[in-house]
């Protein structure tokens, strides 16, 4: 097979019925957007302080879909820091990496999200209270740190 016809054959591929298809960043119709931005959407609240993510905390109904939307131009994480309150650590270098589709999973995170970058979707499956922060600016002077609160 000649080089123009593996090329040919690969293309074919990406339509094939049942083929996998490249990862999406669009956001989904329905979801709740948390936007993503450092030195932004800074409060006390009954949790500590948060700040960096928008609407935080965010209280929403079990079953709905999240996703997180990087308004800055640079780099930003979504990363789970446990259920008990924010640890003085933030996510380690694991967090850099996308992974989990639901809250209630350990460790979930949106991965690096560049500049404009929407994450995966996250699914509020169990009601709980998710802490999670950035990798970059966790322990920050105006720390990213944000809540979900599932009913």
């Amino acid at each position: 097979m000649g080089f123009l016809s593996t090329c040919f054959a690969v293309a074919a591929l990406g339509c094939t019925p049942g083929a996998t298809s490249a990862p999406t960043s669009a956001v989904l119709s329905g979801a709740v957007i948390i936007h993503v931005s450092l030195g932004k959407y800074v409060a006390q609240t009954q949790y500590g302080q948060v700040g960096g993510y928008s609407k935080n905390p965010l209280t929403i109904a079990r079953g709905t879909v999240v996703q997180f939307v990087n308004d800055d131009g640079f780099g930003h994480t979504a990363s789970s820091v446990g259920t008990n309150g924010f640890p003085k650590n933030g996510p380690g270098a694991g967090s850099l990496n996308q992974s989990g589709s639901d809250f209630a999973q350990a460790g979930w995170s949106t991965g690096e999200l560049q500049g404009g970058g929407v994450s995966q979707a996250f699914t509020a499956a169990t009601p709980g209270t998710y802490y999670y922060g950035c990798f970059f600016h966790y322990s920050s002077q105006t720390p990213m740190r944000g809540v979900i609160v599932v009913q």
